[in-house]
């Protein structure tokens, strides 16, 4: 298993990988972000390629690509090894059985081979002409099809169920894929009572953000009283939860990131035609409106959206529906109108004229002058009662902006168009804010679970805390400050062990370099161990010379020497008092003593 992991470690730039969900930013030798395990202001989330570690000086979580998938996906350490050696493209050798045994692997395996079936059905089989034509008239590319692993299941009620059965996967785990059905009264042994869930359907495979396909949505191509729905998709199972998925985003999101923009669709064809007219950036919420889990997806790459909704009022109302989360958490959004005539939705526009598409997308309106366009559309400014309810509408939604200027800018504009007074609007936007707020149920707040970490409390562990996070990185300057560092600025710190080892390596080499200090200090008390605290950044400051940088540390040792002199005239004051209380006169003496001598 450690060959296993270390190969996959070697192949896999650890920066490239947690850049995937979060936005890194140089910082010297290392990267830096905002902590995605915690809510912070300041990025105290450090990264390092050459040692492929990381490492958050905020709420002490730290590790490697393993433990960061772990954390961020919620899986089990054999569920982030298959996943990670997949993208390495290692084949695991050894306790093949352990990562075998987890329920999800197995579920990602049964989905992978189902898929598989559907694809292979749709380009070789007869039966499946009716889907290949239904395909060739919805101008879908052969390549196309093979790129998103489009495929067909056939009308028949058992066909995938056997071939799973027969690829040695149990019924259990595939009525626990979401593919199969159990009738009441089923029976393992002889395999009655379980039937296919997708029949007579070109089937759409949806892949979560790493490409891995965890459900699937089935478009039936002949309508019947019993064929169930146009669409259906899979049901809610370890693997699948709709609200956390994106369709085409593991396409997709190299494509976000370079434009700074998702584009967010209806449905499956949208997202398929998009791609293949050369727009990558296009993902779909499949019918659903917006939710946090997705926008949460979408901020790991931007914080631009373009939607475009079908040109109805349903489509309307559902983009209505996921606006609001994403205003809230801070997203920038932009609407797409497609032109009257243009069709209805991305795919049909792309076939009449791809250029339309592509110019409406690049015309997309703001959100809020998107709002003004549809609430005050045919509006009668005559008419009090329509001035009243299009004012409530725009200023309920105005207020869902996050910033205070930018509310007040909309609300001088609601006022212009509807001839309403500004002070009137504004009143009115407070008691909308008021009731809103008072009708806003509280989050529950999440309590994360971190590892133990002791952080500084004192003014001088903080001095000591920057003074070992440059230090470490200039170790040469040791020997130049070692005859002021005492002993007693460390005792009883986090970096007593630290101060100890360096001066031993001192004394012995007269020198200190980082290579001996990595092979001599290893803690076993909780202090930082040497990479960790090559990760710490020092300040703001991202690149220091050598010359600056001894300045600074002989700046911090004034620092600590005062803060340490301060310290200890208090504990000495305190003594003292205890010593003539109890008529101590040799302690009085002796503390005395001290204090001259510090002073």
């Amino acid at each position: 298993m450690a060959a296993d992991t270390q190969l996959i470690k070697d192949r896999i730039d650890i920066a490239q990988l947690i850049g995937e969900y979060v936005t890194l930013k140089k910082a010297g030798a290392n990267w830096k972000a905002n902590c995605p395990f915690h809510n912070e202001k300041s990025p105290s989330f450090m990264v390092h390629s050459d040692k492929q570690i990381w490492h958050c000086f905020g709420c002490g979580k730290g590790g490697d690509i393993f433990t960061f998938i772990q954390e961020m996906e919620g899986l089990e350490f054999v569920e982030a090894l298959k996943l990670l050696a997949k993208r390495a493209g290692v084949e695991i050798d050894t306790h093949k059985s352990e990562v075998n045994q987890s329920l999800r692997n197995r579920l990602l395996e049964i989905n992978a081979a189902a898929a598989y079936f559907f694809h292979h059905f749709l380009l070789e089989l007869p039966a499946a002409e009716i889907a290949r034509e239904y395909l060739v008239r919805r101008e879908l590319k052969k390549e196309t099809l093979v790129d998103w692993q489009i495929g067909y299941s056939a009308d028949q009620w058992e066909l995938l169920t056997k071939y799973l059965i027969k690829k040695g996967f149990t019924y259990e785990d595939i009525v626990a894929s979401g593919l199969a059905i159990k009738r009441d009264g089923a029976d393992v042994a002889s395999g009655r009572g379980f039937y296919d869930r997708f029949r007579g359907r070109v089937m759409f495979p949806i892949s979560d953000v790493h490409g891995n396909c965890v459900g699937f949505t089935g478009r039936v191509l002949v309508e019947t009283e019993n064929s169930g729905g146009k669409y259906v998709n899979t049901p809610q199972t370890l693997l699948y939860d709709k609200s956390r998925v994106l369709y085409g985003l593991h396409k997709a999101k190299i494509e976000i990131k370079a434009k700074d923009l998702v584009v967010l669709v209806e449905g499956q064809m949208d997202v398929v035609a998009c791609h293949q007219a050369g727009m990558k950036n296009v993902v779909a919420a499949s019918g659903t409106a917006l939710t946090l889990e997705q926008i949460k997806l979408i901020k790991r790459y931007t914080n631009n959206i373009a939607m475009a909704f079908d040109a109805d009022a349903a489509g309307e109302n559902a983009g209505k529906r996921g606006i609001d989360k994403a205003l809230e958490a801070g997203m920038q959004i932009k609407v797409i109108q497609i032109p009257a005539g243009a069709g209805k939705d991305a795919d049909e526009c792309l076939k009449k004229n791809p250029a339309i598409w592509f110019q409406a997308v690049n015309d997309a309106k703001g959100i809020m002058d998107w709002y003004f366009s549809v609430t005050l559309r045919n509006i009668d400014l005559n008419n009090f009662q329509q001035k009243q309810k299009s004012s409530t509408i725009l200023i309920t939604e105005i207020a869902r902006l996050p910033q205070l200027v930018e509310r007040d800018e909309w609300i001088k504009k609601l006022s212009d168009t509807l001839r309403v007074d500004l002070q009137v609007l504004r009143e009115e936007a407070k008691k909308i804010t008021r009731v809103g707020a008072a009708q806003k149920p509280k989050p529950e707040v999440a309590i994360p679970v971190v590892a133990p970490i002791k952080l500084p409390t004192t003014p001088l562990e903080r001095i000591s805390n920057e003074l070992w996070s440059l230090l470490i990185k200039f170790p040469e300057h040791f020997g130049t400050l070692h005859p002021e560092l005492k002993p007693a600025y460390f005792k009883g710190t986090t970096y007593e062990s630290l101060y100890e080892t360096a001066t031993s390596v001192y004394t012995s080499d007269n020198k200190v370099t980082l290579e001996r200090l990595q092979v001599i200090y290893h803690p076993i008390d909780g202090s930082p161990t040497i990479d960790i605290l090559l990760l710490r950044p020092y300040r703001d400051l991202e690149t220091l010379n050598t010359i600056e940088a001894k300045n600074e540390l002989q700046q911090l040792v004034h620092r600590m020497k005062e803060e340490w002199r301060k310290k200890r005239g208090s504990e000495i004051q305190q003594a003292l008092a205890l010593a003539e209380r109890t008529k101590d006169q040799e302690q009085v003496s002796n503390l005395l003593s001290e204090l001259q001598a510090l002073q």
